[in-house]
């Protein structure tokens, strides 16, 4: 069974073990970075299939992480942003910028995990 890397570029800790947990039992190996800088750190090194990112980083923009990995040579699978920002222009700007889904905070723990399975097309456990 193949096994995608997924980045989830979050700072809230508490978040990210939620999702954590909300992706246990999918075949994917979660890697998590808690600012923009570290998660372009990141990137080259693994690789990831589905970023999972957050628009409000302690030190930049999701979008401008998400600027940086479409000029790389990465071919990402999808993008699924996870925010609190629930403006208009940020949804727009997600459709510009190509991204695969947009879910608000607070979540319910399913809809992320359902879109994370649509995005990798799994087979659920």
């Amino acid at each position: 069974m193949s096994k995608y890397c997924v980045l989830s570029v979050e700072d809230d800790p508490g978040l990210f073990n939620l999702i954590k947990l909300t992706l246990q039992t999918l075949p994917i190996q979660l890697h998590h970075a808690k600012s923009g800088t570290e998660a372009l750190q990141m990137i080259p090194k693994i690789s990831p299939d589905l970023l999972i990112l957050d628009i409000t980083l302690p030190d930049m923009r999701g979008w401008d992480v998400l600027d940086k990995v479409s000029n790389s040579t990465l071919e990402l699978k999808g993008v699924i942003i996870v925010t609190g920002r629930t403006e208009t222009a940020h949804r727009v700007i997600a459709r510009l910028q190509e991204v695969t889904a947009y879910l608000n905070k607070p979540f319910r723990p399913t809809e992320l995990r359902q879109m994370v399975i649509d995005v990798l097309e799994l087979t659920p456990m």
